[in-house]
């Protein structure tokens, strides 16, 4: 059974950005309800830690899908988070995505929008996405790694490259609406989608973060666009209409 989601949810995740993310792996049984930190991953932050620093990527998310509006008012929607990586994919919360091969880098350039030229800049990176289409809501958090020289702000290149990334592309079924990329501590958040579901996750974040969270970049996607549009191959071996 576990074979089969990951199948289906890697097909989902090289589709999901420029494409219509139809449907992603169907919730079952067997799907865990956390996700272990890849092999690349350290020991989370002792609970009693409340800095914004000390926390990885995958707390971070979890701390604002934990703040998001309850169920019942139609607000928090399902999700899946995680990578194709059987052992990272979770239901309904954010999840880890591996960065230790080019795949992975891959895959975080066409699905979150991270250029694979900066995937050596950050440590741990986690995710959640809407589980029918991530153009309506897609959200990744990176663990940026910072250098000795004070000069040099990788937290603002790596917010940068993903305002850059996502805003320079074309998309297909159900254009995103809005970017909003927020540093939180040595944390990039990065989340677009539809405008109210942004919104929600953004007053979310606010609300836990308070003044500890500083907003790199909001945009109206209306005006992304470009040539960098996954092209996906068809029966026939035609291009796509």
């Amino acid at each position: 059974m576990k074979k089969l989601l990951a199948i289906i949810l890697a097909l989902a995740m090289v589709l999901s950005l420029a494409a219509c993310g139809e449907t992603a792996p169907t919730p079952g049984p067997d799907l865990p309800e956390t996700t272990a930190a890849p092999d690349n991953a350290e020991d989370p932050a002792p609970e009693e830690a409340d800095v914004p620093e000390q926390e990885n990527a995958l707390e971070t998310l979890t701390r604002i899908w934990d703040a998001y509006p309850a169920d019942e008012e139609g607000n928090k929607f399902m999700s899946f988070g995680g990578d194709y990586h059987e052992e990272n994919q979770v239901e309904n919360a954010p999840g880890w995505h591996s960065i230790d091969t080019d795949e992975d880098a891959e895959s975080l350039d066409t699905n979150f929008g991270l250029p694979a030229s900066m995937v050596s800049s950050v440590s741990r990176v986690a995710c959640i996405r809407h589980m029918l289409n991530a153009n309506t809501f897609t959200c990744s958090a990176y663990e940026v790694i910072q250098p000795e020289n004070a000069d040099v702000d990788n937290v603002q290149a790596v917010a940068d490259a993903l305002r850059d990334g996502l805003m320079n592309r074309a998309y297909m079924c159900g254009w995103p609406e809005q970017l909003d990329i927020y540093s939180v501590g040595n944390t990039v958040v990065c989340f677009f989608g539809a405008l109210d579901i942004v919104n929600t996750f953004k007053d979310a974040l606010v609300s836990v973060y308070g003044d500890g969270c500083t907003l790199c970049y909001e945009e109206d996607m209306s005006e992304a666009g470009g040539d960098n549009t996954f092209a996906f191959p068809v029966p026939n071996g035609d291009d796509p209409a």
